[in-house]
């Protein structure tokens, strides 16, 4: 029982996993409930082992109840009644079962057509209305008809205690609004003063038809709060915002009169608005510009001039006293409102004349862009639904198919849904990944309080089975799905399957004390188990209780919440005592009970604890791939082979070697050309080599390059098999140690026997020593085996080079599989073949060196008498004459270049002739472990079993005894010996290298 209620209230812990992974408005609101949920039930499995035991111990004594007793004259007539029932469901379970199918199925087909919302509408008790006046609609206008609806909201309704208005942006701009947007907030009085509706929605439906007397104007109602989290959240006010994208402002308005049109009469959008973007009137002036140029004007001016008549120009200042006024020139206010000011302005040309504006350009009213929106930078409109008398998620499926049936859109025109719809998807998204895990949580720790995937499934049911009455309650008092009644679906799941966990845990119980797996024992343990099952559900019920029944502010997000818990409890308590003793009955016969082997939950979930615990486990011993990652990161010897590669690489670029520039100046005295003054010359010179040379010499360099970096793949490979070898071979030592373990153990055994046979006159003292040296003996052989397992192991560590000491895994010795099928594609080919290509290269540029270097020399000369400017060039060519030693170089390239050719044949020949060696070494060796895997092994397991039970049965005497031993030690010795053998031999072919 201590197991059931540990891991009861684990998985009700477990439960509230999806409720902590909400986030946004349903976090805020669910996760402080989830963390107190969880915290309580933390304290109350610590006292539940501490305080509870103890202060039973104190106050609980054994006592006889009376029959008067009310709990006992309760469960009594509970019992009677359910007695018949479980009775009857076990006598008929196909039945039992086909209409508990037939219930969960009614209860998906209800719940898929109950529509859904967010979270359900608080009842703030004031409302805020919204005009939606003209565009362009001026302040004075706005006040006047805000005015009106506040005087027809006073004097025809008496639920009506006060109208405060709010009109455009206020000095911080926190929420911008334009001079014809308001909100009119109404506070209500309380509503047992209601006179004129029943509900606040017949109530806003009576003040939008005693405002519809005001032309022209539409009304939005909402509630104060809810308006602005809305427009926090999402950035529109209305409940549905269906948002047109694109970049045409015409075609964004055009579709989204198009859509408020079409949903007009959906049932349940009320306050259909389309947001303004267009329809702003402005005085437009389009300038004239032949004529403008025509008179000597420009449009700056004219644009100064028609700033300056209607939002001035600052032309001086005007003081008075220490106070400093800019001096402002405009056009009069009652000039500033029509056209016919702005076309007789008059323009001063610079002949003289006064021109007026008028003749200068076209001036007339035009609409233009009010606003202009924009969503992830493209722009939008947003037509705004609110939702009465209906579940948002209908209203929105409606929306949606007419929208998609009868609205087509311009190529690059899309529409996307938001508001609360959009939180609503968003929360579901969110519960679709975080409910299935905790699902799969319940399932595990199910498993591991059972040890049976039977009983953990059936227990399981409960779950479904459990949200039928959850939805049926939910769909009888006309409440659609929300978060907050996902809430409660989650938090029932953790309920239902406790009880489930109590009635299987007594069934096993009785199986445990002899009772045989049929009708009378699961009528026995659900009689049993009776009031526990109906204490935990209506327990937990009755808590729900006051949050279902409520109606104080708030009530509405707690109510869907309670009556998923209420009503799903009532089918999980009916689920529990009927249906799942049928499942029971059914699939428990085939669940073998093992009695003494539960152990309990403590030590088991302690070690899952430390398991979890950053830093507690220890590090896993190292595979052999772990250790060949360790060891390339660590090897110093493939480093420097790798930095080889790099220093090639580098060395590329060395090809474009020019000779140093030669800077010089000469003072010549012999030249007496000019007045018999010596010249001085300044002069620059550069040699360079044929432009063949340089790029042959690249290409040699490329060459040296592929060369090196093929040494260093040969170099990994050789590396990676001499670790692969080491490896093995320290494998091989473990397990050869772990031999000679098990038979010194053996052989001590043996002494053992034989000392205690001497001591009471069973045998000589011959048998007696001859047996403690060969003890002796064996147990130097397991010292030395330990010796030769440090050893590989050391040589391991030294390949690795690794700074700590390695611990590598213990395996079973496997025979390893050969993946070098041949030497054609071999490594040291492509080595070869890379030394011919240098050669040929080297040899390539040794030639391109016979050709001429070519000279550079630029100079100028002065005589120091007249100043006179010399200047010259020289163009030569150094032509090789005397080229012994070249011709030398070349001739020792392609004796180089047949030597690597050689080597390569040589290489190619040496590589087969290994591989056959190597493959005729493995078919040897496999030879021999198809004999002792098909008969030697069980020939020595056989020879050691019969030589122990002969020789303490006194059939054979103790040398024949110690010759079985020694025959069953030398062939379990010979296959392991065998078995490293072969796969050394694979090592060597699988990293096949040219080197004895």
């Amino acid at each position: 029982m201590m197991n059931s209620a540990v891991f009861g209230q684990l998985i009700i812990l477990i439960v509230f996993i999806p409720i902590l992974s909400l986030s946004g408005v349903e976090g805020k609101m669910f996760k402080p409930m989830a963390l107190t949920f969880s915290f309580a039930l933390i304290g109350a499995m610590i006292l539940c082992f501490t305080y509870v035991p103890v202060m039973s111990s104190f106050f609980l004594k054994p006592s006889n109840l009376s029959d008067k007793n009310l709990s006992v004259r309760l469960m009594r007539f509970l019992t009677r009644v359910y007695d018949p029932a479980i009775r009857f469901a076990l006598n008929a379970k196909k039945l039992v079962l086909v209409l508990a199918l037939l219930i969960l199925a009614i209860s998906i087909y209800i719940f898929n057509s109950m529509g859904g919302e967010f979270v359900p509408t608080l009842d703030e008790g004031d409302f805020v209305i919204q005009p939606v006046l003209k565009t362009g609609t001026s302040l004075s206008e706005t006040i006047k008809l805000t005015t009106q609806i506040e005087n027809i909201l006073l004097d025809n309704f008496p639920e009506v205690d006060q109208v405060v208005t709010r009109i455009g942006a206020a000095e911080v701009p926190t929420d911008p609004m334009s001079m014809e947007e308001s909100d009119v907030i109404i506070t209500l009085k309380p509503k047992g003063e209601w006179v004129s509706a029943e509900s606040k929605d017949e109530l806003a439906g009576k003040f939008k038809e005693a405002l519809s007397v005001i032309p022209g104007m539409g009304v939005e109602f909402t509630q104060p709060i809810e308006m602005r989290f809305n427009e926090l959240i999402t950035g529109v006010r209305a409940d549905i915002a269906i948002k047109i994208f694109g970049e045409d402002l015409s075609v964004l308005g055009t579709k989204a009169n198009e859509i408020e049109k079409l949903i007009s009469n959906v049932e349940g959008a009320a306050d259909i608005t389309v947001e303004k973007i267009e329809g702003l009137p402005q005085m437009n002036v389009k300038y004239n510009r032949s004529k403008i140029a025509r008179y000597g004007l420009n449009i700056a001016d004219l644009n100064d001039l028609v700033s300056m008549g209607f939002s001035g120009k600052t032309v001086g200042n005007v003081f008075e006293g220490e106070k400093r006024f800019d001096l402002v020139v405009r056009l009069e206010q009652g000039k500033r409102k029509d056209l016919e000011s702005l076309q007789n302005l008059y323009v001063d040309s610079p002949s003289g004349d006064k021109i007026p504006l008028r003749e200068l350009a076209d001036i007339s009213y035009q609409t233009g862009a009010a606003k202009i929106s924009r969503d992830d930078t493209r722009r939008r409109i947003v037509v705004g639904v609110n939702v009465r008398n209906r579940d948002l998620q209908s209203v929105v499926d409606d929306i949606q198919l007419l929208i998609n049936n009868n609205i087509e859109l311009p190529v690059g025109y899309n529409i996307a849904y938001g508001g609360q719809f959009e939180n609503l998807e968003s929360a579901r998204k969110r519960l679709l990944i975080a409910v299935p895990i905790a699902l799969i949580l319940i399932f595990i720790l199910l498993y591991f309080a059972f040890k049976s995937v039977k009983e953990a499934l059936i227990i399981y049911s409960a779950i479904p089975l459990a949200s039928v009455g959850g939805i049926l309650l939910l769909w009888s008092r006309d409440m659609p799905f929300s978060i907050s009644a996902g809430v409660g679906f989650i938090a029932l799941f953790g309920i239902a399957v406790l009880n489930g966990i109590v009635l299987i845990e007594h069934f096993k119980e009785l199986k445990k004390e002899g009772m045989p797996h049929n009708n009378d024992l699961i009528i026995s343990g659900a009689k049993d188990r009776l009031r526990a099952v109906l204490l935990t559900a209506s327990a937990a019920a009755l808590g729900f209780l006051p949050m279902a029944v409520s109606s104080n502010v708030g009530a509405e997000v707690q109510r869907p919440l309670a009556t998923v818990v209420i009503g799903g409890l009532v089918s999980a308590t009916l689920l529990t005592l009927i249906v799942l003793p049928v499942l029971y009955s059914i699939f428990g016969n085939n669940i073998r009970i093992k009695p003494g082997k539960n152990k309990p939950i403590g030590g088991t979930m302690l070690i899952l604890l430390l398991i979890s615990i950053p830093g507690f486990t220890q590090e896993k011993d190292m595979n052999f791939e772990q250790i060949k990652q360790l060891a390339r990161e660590n090897n110093a010897g493939l480093k420097a082979s790798k930095l080889s590669t790099k220093e090639a690489e580098a060395m590329i670029n060395t090809a474009f070697d020019f000779s140093n520039t030669e800077v010089y100046y000469h003072y010549d005295q012999n030249n007496l050309a000019v007045n018999n003054e010596p010249l001085e010359v300044w002069g620059v010179q550069q040699d360079f080599s044929f432009p063949t040379v340089y790029t042959s010499a690249r290409r040699r360099n490329k060459a040296e390059y592929n060369l090196q970096n093929l040494s260093y793949e040969l170099t990994e490979m050789e590396f990676e098999g001499a670790l692969a070898s080491a490896y093995y071979r320290l494998q091989y030592e473990m397990e050869r140690q772990q031999v000679y373990a098990y038979l010194d153990s053996i052989y001590k055994h043996f002494s053992h026997s034989a000392t205690r046979r001497f001591e009471l006159g069973e045998t000589n003292y011959l048998e007696k020593i001859t047996a403690q040296a060969k003890q002796r003996e064996l147990h130097t052989r397991y010292e030395q085996a330990g010796e030769v397992v440090i050893i590989a192991r050391q040589h391991l560590q030294r390949l690795v080079q690794a700074n700590e000491s390695l611990d590598v895994a213990k395996i079973e010795l496997p025979e390893l599989e050969i993946k070098n099928i041949g030497v054609e594609e071999h490594l040291v080919l492509d080595y070869h073949k890379a030394r011919i290509s240098l050669f040929e290269a080297d040899a390539s540029y040794r030639k391109q060196q016979l050709l001429p270097d070519i000279s550079l020399n630029y100079f100028t000369g002065t005589n120091s008498r007249l100043n006179n400017y010399l200047f010259g060039y020289q163009v030569g060519l150094k032509i090789p004459i005397l080229f012994t030693g070249k011709a030398a170089r070349i001739k020792s390239s392609d004796i180089a270049e047949e030597r690597a050719l050689q080597e390569a044949e040589d290489a190619k020949v040496f590589l087969k002739s290994k591989y056959l060696t190597l493959s005729a070494d493995l078919r040897k060796y496999s030879h021999a472990l198809s004999y002792y895997e098909n008969e030697g092994n069980d020939l020595s397991a056989e020879i050691l079993k019969t030589a122990n039970s002969s020789y303490q049965n006194g059939e054979i005497d103790f040398l024949e005894y110690i010759q079985s031993l020694e025959s069953a030690n030398q062939i379990l010795l010979s296959y392991l010996e065998n078995l490293n053998a072969y796969n050394q031999t694979v090592i060597a072919i699988n990293y096949l290298i040219p080197q004895e």
